[in-house]
């Protein structure tokens, strides 16, 4: 009984040990599944700090690996990144092998990175297309989101069979609300024909980098050269102090005014051209002899400016082409009948009852046109309102179809 049961006694620990055996490698797998997690965990750390987070900058604050802060903006992105992957995978010894591997393995995932960004870039585009009036150019916006660097432009501009062409370097360097983008600047005397007003517009064809974009030109900004001229004189009469005593409304003087832009295809309206350089000269004759020789008006870009001649002339400047075609000459004396600046009969070199000849010429300048152009109209200044002791008692003064 004893030694059955001391046999028995050992074989329970036999099988008690071998028990604890068998169960030894179940009890070891928990720390392999911890270090796959691991592993794992690394992996990801490695790759978001090696090709997400360096990527999402490089699109967000496009070109500034290649820009003229490369050296600094590169270095904050190493270093951060980097400094994310030492981190992760448990900071090794610097000069250990896990670290330097891990480093080689960082560089030719930003390498990668930068070989995504690129094939990433947003796509060019040519955007705006604008006028400077201050130095009479026309812009051109070249769009590419992520993108830099510098390209060839080809610029062909065309106006039926007349054609300019021009080639420039376009360089990606320029940010604003909508992304990045390039500049080409164009001057309009460049390339500038004709009007492109009524019916001659202006088509532009860009080639940069393998991309052609065609888009018709601002007609209203290209139509520089005059076409069309007219000149009026109001009367201005008084009741008073009236030459010869029976007369009861004589003439005072005359404003005038004049009209100056693109004549319409039914040569009656004349419309405003707000970017033309032009001159005026205004005369009105009396029997062959200068009755009114207006000192010459010089109109550039809407502004006209002219001598004054002390007040003579008025203020000696006005606007034309801006909100319309024509504008008001200035003369000595405001008349309160037509509420107008008139140049006064008195002031005449010469006058008398009769037909008066109202001329104007207008010059184009260079670089638009050397042409002039110029409209005469006509005015009839009588004696009227004969009464029954054969004496006139008022004057008028009527436009005429000639003289």
């Amino acid at each position: 009984m004893s030694n059955g049961g001391l046999l028995e006694k050992a074989a329970k620990q036999q099988t008690g040990n071998a028990d604890l055996g068998h169960t030894e490698p179940s009890g070891s797998s928990k720390p392999s599944r911890q270090n796959d997690m691991n592993s794992n965990s690394r992996l990801a750390m490695l790759i978001l700090g090696g090709m997400v987070v360096p990527y999402f900058i490089v699109m967000w604050f496009g070109g500034i690996f290649i820009g003229e802060n490369a050296g600094y903006l590169s270095a904050a992105v190493l270093f951060i990144s980097g400094g994310a992957i030492w981190i992760s995978i448990g900071r090794p010894a610097p000069a250990s092998l896990p670290t330097i591997a891990v480093g080689m393995s960082f560089i030719l995932l930003l390498s990668s990175n930068f070989a995504i960004a690129l094939l990433l870039t947003g796509e060019m585009s040519l955007g705006q297309i604008e006028h400077d009036e201050e130095t009479d150019e026309l812009v051109l916006k070249i769009r590419q989101n992520g993108g830099s660097g510098t390209y060839d432009a080809s610029v062909t501009i065309a106006q039926g069979s007349y054609s300019y062409t021009s080639t420039s370097s376009l360089t990606i360097d320029k940010e604003d609300g909508q992304g990045d983008y390039g500049r080409l600047k164009i001057p309009i005397q460049a390339f500038y024909n004709e009007n492109a007003l009524p019916d001659s517009e202006y088509r532009i064809i860009v080639e940069i980098d393998g991309n052609t974009w065609e888009r018709n030109l601002d007609s209203n900004a290209l139509s520089r050269t005059l076409t069309g001229v007219d000149v009026t004189a109001t009367p201005s009469f008084k009741t008073q102090d009236c030459e010869g005593s029976t007369k009861d409304r004589c003439l005072s003087g005359v404003a005038l005014d004049v009209t100056a832009g693109l004549l319409g295809s039914s040569q009656e309206f004349i419309a405003a051209m707000p970017f033309a350089d032009y001159d005026l000269d205004v005369v009105m004759t009396y029997e062959g002899s200068d009755s009114i020789d207006y000192p010459v008006i010089e109109v550039r870009h809407t502004t006209a400016t002219w001598l004054s001649v002390g007040g003579e002339y008025g203020s000696g400047s006005a606007y034309i082409g801006d909100s319309g075609p024509s504008m008001r000459l200035g003369g000595s004396t405001v008349a309160q009948d037509i509420d107008r600046s008139v140049i006064l009969k008195e002031d005449w070199m010469e006058s008398g009852f009769g037909c008066y000849s109202l001329t104007i010429v207008g010059q184009n300048l260079d670089p638009w046109s050397t042409e002039s152009i110029q409209h005469t109209s006509y005015y009839l200044y009588e004696e009227t309102n004969l009464n029954d002791a054969g004496q006139y008692t008022s004057e008028s003064w009527n436009a005429v179809q000639s003289c």
